[in-house]
C-alpha cells in the first residue's frame, strides 16, 4: 500500500509540472518574438523621435529640390524710404497722403532737418544711408536734398567757397557716394528736383544744385523727378496760391517762400508717386535685390503722417547758420 501511494504521488507531481510547462511555453515564445522584433526598446513609441525611426534616404531617393522663389509681383508691398532735409520731411508727408490707400506701399520717413552734403562733419548722409539700409529694407528711395547746402565745404583744414571748382568736385563726389550706397542696398532711386523758390537769389542757387543733381542722376543711372509746373504761376515763377492735386485753389507755400503747406507737399508727393507708378506699369525692374550678406535687414516701423500742423519747435532752430532753410511752419489744412 505504501509503495502504491508513493507512485500515485509522483504521477500527480509529473502531471502538475507538465501542465505548468504547457502554460508557460506559449508566453515564452511570444516574449522571444517581441525581443527579436524590437530589441532594447527603452521608451514607448509615443515619445520616441520620429527622426530616429525614419528610413535613411539614399541620394537616389532624396527629396527633390524646391523651385526658386518666384519674382516679386507688382502688387507685393514695397518700402518707399524718403531721405533728405526739412523739405524731405514735408515731401514724405505728402507722398504718404497720396499713397496711403495703395496697400502696395509703406512710406517711411528717414529725412533729417538741417542736413545736407556740405556739412559732413555735422551729419554724414553716406554713413546714415548705410545705417538705414542695415535695419530697413529699401525697395524705393526718394531723395530730397540741397536747401541747407549753401555753405562752404571744409575738408582737410581747407575751406572751399560755395560753388567754386573744388567745392563742386567734393560735392559731386559726395552725391555719387551717397547714390552708390543706396544702390548697393537694392533700392531704386528717385531724386527730386528742388522746386521754384520765392527769393531770386536763393532760387538761383537751388537751380545750380538742380544742375548738379540732374547731371549726377544721369551719370549714376537713377531717376530725376522734375517739379516744373508745381506751385508756379502762368510764367513758371513762384506763387503762393495755386491749384492743389484736386484742382482747388489753395495756399501751397509756407510763409518762408521755401517750404510748402500740406496741399503743396501733396503736389510733390503726387509727382513722385506718378513717376514710381509709371515705372511699375511700364515694366521697370522694381524687384527687391538681395541685400549684402553682412547687413541684416529688418522692416522698420512705419511712421504715420499726422493730419495736425507740424510744430516749429520740433526743429533745431537755435543752431541756425547762413544757408539753412529750416525756419518754417506748416500752413493750411490737410487734404
Amino acid at each position: 500500500m505504501a509503495a502504491h501511494a508513493i507512485v500515485s504521488s509522483q504521477s500527480a507531481e509529473r502531471r502538475r509540472v507538465a501542465f505548468a510547462l504547457m502554460l508557460t511555453l506559449p508566453i515564452a515564445v511570444l516574449w522571444w518574438t517581441g525581443v527579436r522584433a524590437e530589441p532594447l526598446r527603452l521608451a514607448p513609441p509615443s515619445v520616441e523621435s520620429a527622426a530616429l525611426n525614419a528610413p535613411v534616404r539614399t541620394p537616389a531617393d532624396a527629396a527633390p529640390a524646391l523651385p526658386p522663389s518666384p519674382a516679386l509681383e507688382k502688387k507685393q508691398r514695397y518700402n518707399v524710404v524718403v531721405l533728405g532735409d526739412s523739405l524731405g520731411d514735408g515731401t514724405w508727408a505728402g507722398l504718404y497722403h497720396v499713397l496711403r490707400k495703395d496697400k502696395r506701399f509703406n512710406v517711411i520717413k528717414k529725412s533729417r532737418v538741417a542736413t545736407g552734403f556740405s556739412r559732413q562733419d555735422y551729419y554724414d548722409w553716406n554713413e546714415a544711408a548705410r545705417e538705414i539700409a542695415a535695419d530697413t529694407r529699401m525697395d524705393i528711395a526718394v531723395v530730397v536734398m540741397g536747401t541747407n547746402d549753401r555753405q562752404p565745404i571744409v575738408r582737410d583744414g581747407k575751406r572751399h567757397a560755395l560753388f567754386d571748382d573744388e567745392w563742386r568736385g567734393i560735392y559731386r563726389a559726395r552725391v555719387d557716394d551717397f547714390t552708390a550706397t543706396l544702390k548697393a542696398s537694392g533700392a531704386r532711386i528717385y531724386w527730386m528736383e528742388l522746386p521754384v523758390m520765392r527769393s531770386p537769389r536763393f532760387g538761383a542757387d537751388m537751380e545750380q544744385f538742380n544742375e548738379i543733381f540732374e547731371d549726377r542722376a544721369a551719370a549714376n543711372g537713377v531717376a530725376f523727378v522734375k517739379t516744373e509746373g508745381l506751385a508756379t504761376g502762368a510764367d513758371g515763377g513762384y506763387t503762393a496760391y495755386g491749384e492743389d492735386r484736386f484742382g482747388r485753389t489753395r495756399l501751397l507755400r509756407a510763409e518762408d517762400g521755401i517750404h510748402f503747406t500740406m496741399a503743396g507737399y501733396e503736389l510733390l508727393g503726387d509727382r513722385i508717386a506718378g513717376a514710381i507708378l509709371a515705372d511699375m506699369e511700364g515694366g521697370a525692374v522694381l524687384a527687391n535685390a538681395a541685400p549684402p550678406t553682412d547687413r541684416p535687414v529688418t522692416l522698420s516701423v512705419v511712421e504715420e503722417a499726422s493730419d495736425e500742423p507740424e510744430k516749429a519747435e520740433r526743429y533745431d532752430m537755435v543752431d541756425r547758420r547762413p544757408g539753412r532753410s529750416d525756419d518754417w511752419l506748416w500752413l493750411g489744412a490737410t487734404n
